[in-house]
């Protein structure tokens, strides 16, 4: 009388038909009862028809030897996931003209790709939006007065990893201030590639007041690390960071996890560091990011400049 087994984890076909029988001879006969190849795979919980067969076909002593032991035979390897970064963009401003913008009543800048810009996948073509910049020279920022903002001079395929900017020169004391807003949808340089994928550079640009002369651009980064993997994720190291800032006008600066990372746990061999955390990301694509809040010194309480931010894809296969 045949029955039904419910295949285990990491079993095969072959495993199941060693199992029930005790030897691989009823294999042609299972194979046959459930119109399925020798190399099917079944999914854990997956019924399999067992039929009966003659004794040459089954060797009751390995049966017996099996049920007695608890014992099942499972050999398929569970596939241990890994990671790549598949999107992660890299964006600064690049001059294209000289003189004071007081006098020629704006700032022409391109925001460019940098080497360090990653896409594994091809860059969609047309741009996401119009790319909007937000910027207001310091002492109207620290004001508190509305910012002006202008969208991207002409539109340029992604792929150009090239964005150009005329911003009407805004009048103000102190070094102009140009950032995204992080709350638009997309925030300006978001990049996607052709598999879907979307991630942004969000720098926040110091550009002198006489000259077109770029002081700093401030973003923070991450670095990744794997530290595991196991058939429920990667477990990552993720490091954020920013380069050391030299402008007199600010120092101080706080960051925080966005995306996938913000459920990250500390790490466990550097607990109190808030910059070093671990993330487990299952197998598909995951957003991480980071985003760096800086403030003007002397000024109570801390008044902040606006906040650049980055992002990337991960995907787990």
């Amino acid at each position: 009388m045949q029955k039904k087994v419910k295949a285990a984890p990491n079993q095969s076909l072959l495993d199941m038909v060693a199992t029930e029988y005790g030897t691989l001879e009823a294999a042609i006969a299972v194979c046959a009862a459930n119109n399925m190849g020798v190399s099917y795979q079944p999914a854990t919980g997956e019924d399999v028809i067992m039929p009966d067969v003659d004794s040459i076909q089954k060797q009751e002593d390995n049966v017996l030897y099996l049920r007695r032991n608890n014992l099942v035979i499972g050999t398929v390897a569970k596939q241990v996931p890994d990671y790549r970064i598949v999107l992660k963009p890299a964006m600064q401003v690049v001059t294209n003209v000289t003189g004071n913008p007081h006098v020629l009543g704006y700032y022409s800048f391109d925001f460019v790709g940098l080497p360090s810009f990653l896409n594994v996948y091809p860059l969609a073509d047309d741009s996401l939006s119009d790319n909007r910049l937000h910027y207001a020279t310091e002492d109207r920022h620290l004001s508190g007065l509305n910012p002006e903002s202008a969208p991207a001079a002409v539109s340029r395929p992604m792929s150009e990893l090239s964005i150009p900017y005329v911003l009407p020169w805004s009048v103000g004391f102190g070094y102009m201030l140009v950032w995204s807003s992080l709350v638009a949808t997309p925030v300006s340089c978001t990049f996607k590639d052709i598999d879907g994928n979307m991630a942004y550079a969000a720098p926040l640009t110091l550009l002198d007041n006489t000259s077109h002369t770029v002081i700093e651009d401030f973003i923070g980064d991450i670095e990744v690390e794997k530290v595991s993997a196991s058939v429920a994720g990667v477990t990552l190291r993720l490091t954020r960071m920013h380069a050391a800032i030299a402008t007199v006008n600010m120092r101080d600066y706080s960051m925080v996890w966005l995306g996938a990372a913000a459920d990250g746990i500390p790490d466990p061999e550097d607990p109190l560091n808030a910059d070093i955390i671990l993330v487990t990301l299952g197998i598909g694509v995951h957003t991480i990011g980071i985003e760096t809040i800086y403030y003007f010194p002397f000024t109570t309480p801390p008044y902040p400049y606006p906040s650049s931010a980055r992002t990337m894809v991960i995907k787990v296969f």
